[in-house]
């Protein structure tokens, strides 16, 4: 079954990478994939090596595709589940979220070109458990979103850090190809590090930016819970690009993002009361980059005033905190 983006027709494969679900968040993932106003052309569900539980919450569908592979973690799960996908296009969706049923209609009226190998973006309400959503909270991150993407150049804004939610983007096949694979080595940031290779790649980004299309779940065991961990996946990222893209711009924005984030590490010490090591690594940060020469030709005047700002904030955050923990150890 196609779905159709103006006068053209494009099918679409909707990939879910499963691993031991909540199954009442999973069967409402899967019924908003299923009933869509636009038709998917199959759901392919890929279980990570967790429990089979699931099928038996799954409709009966032909269109429901379910594969199951050992464990691996979500960014292999994701690059299996596309070497099933039969469909042009594919979109993602996490297993706790769920899509509006007019998302994939929406995103196809951005692709201007029929069969363009592009990724389309939009924003996301957050919700609890119980399917309330934060009112304030997904204001905030959809006029971020509004922001970022409103510049001339969006990609360069995704530098700074990911504003793509995971459950949002619908991808051409065919960027894969030329961008690679989700990387294993840098989750949880596996989903920041592959749209940051497509903007590097030069593919179309268009970002739909009436509203928000999918929801996002806030819960405990959300990977962004996860302080320690996602901060040192994000730097892993940084790191990885520093060694192949070429511009000075690009290197420039990754050189001080990266700086910063060291920064914002050894502030998670100071967290978590380890007063004595906050206090012999973060004056060497603080210096390193107050130190680093970082020039912006060719960016946006209120992406360089972003910049500077975040550089500071942590400097001063990081300098009051020094000072505090002076008293507290």
């Amino acid at each position: 079954m196609d779905s159709m983006s103006g006068n053209s027709c494009i099918s679409v494969s909707a990939l879910i990478a499963v691993y031991n679900p909540d199954l009442c968040f999973f069967e409402k993932a899967v019924a908003s994939v299923l009933t869509q106003t636009c038709p998917v052309l199959e759901l392919v569900v890929v279980n990570d090596g967790g429990s089979e539980a699931f099928r038996s919450i799954l409709p009966d569908d032909d269109r429901i595709r379910v594969f199951s592979k050992q464990h691996e973690g979500v960014a292999a799960t994701r690059n299996f589940a596309l070497q099933q996908c039969r469909g042009e296009y594919i979109a993602f969706l996490d297993q706790d979220d769920y899509w509006y049923p007019d998302k994939l209609h929406e995103q196809m009226a951005m692709i201007p070109l029929p069969s363009e190998p592009c990724m389309v973006t939009s924003p996301v309400d957050i919700v609890l458990s119980d399917d309330s959503i934060l009112d304030t909270l997904s204001r905030q991150v959809s006029e971020a979103y509004r922001w970022k993407t409103g510049q001339a150049n969006a990609g360069l804004n995704l530098f700074e850090g990911n504003f793509i939610y995971s459950s949002t983007p619908l991808i051409h096949r065919a960027v894969f190809d030329k961008a690679g694979r989700f990387d294993p080595r840098v989750q949880p940031h596996d989903d920041w590090d592959i749209y940051l290779r497509i903007v590097l790649a030069s593919i179309p980004l268009y970002c739909y930016r009436e509203r928000p299309l999918s929801v996002w779940r806030s819960h405990a065991s959300n990977e962004s819970n996860k302080g320690t961990k996602m901060m040192h996946s994000k730097c892993l990222v940084e790191k990885k690009l520093l060694e192949t893209v070429m511009d000075d711009v690009t290197k420039g924005l990754l050189s001080t993002n990266l700086l910063i984030d060291f920064l914002e590490r050894v502030n998670l010490l100071y967290k978590q009361n380890e007063y004595r090591r906050f206090r012999r690594l973060v004056k060497g940060y603080i210096f390193l980059l107050l130190r680093y020469k970082y020039h912006f030709r060719g960016v946006e005047v209120e992406l360089r005033r972003a910049y500077s700002g975040r550089v500071r904030n942590i400097v001063l955050k990081s300098a009051r905190r020094y000072l505090v923990s002076c008293f507290l150890s």
